[in-house]
């Protein structure tokens, strides 16, 4: 039983493309998911006096 090298180097190569793409397109992706996550945030809303100032507590 021989072994064919051509088939083999081929698969070899296919293989190292394939994990190559994979990778590339994880950190693309993980960009992408980074940006929405920081997109979405609540901001804390802004208000005009604080709840002891409306109050009269504080002048």
């Amino acid at each position: 039983m021989q072994i064919n090298y051509f088939v083999v180097g081929g698969v070899i190569i296919v293989l190292i493309v394939l994990v190559v793409w994979i990778i590339k397109t994880n950190l693309k992706d993980e960009k992408d998911f980074e940006q929405q996550i920081i997109e979405s945030e609540m901001k804390p809303k802004e208000h005009e006096k604080s709840q002891k100032e409306k109050k009269g507590l504080i002048n």
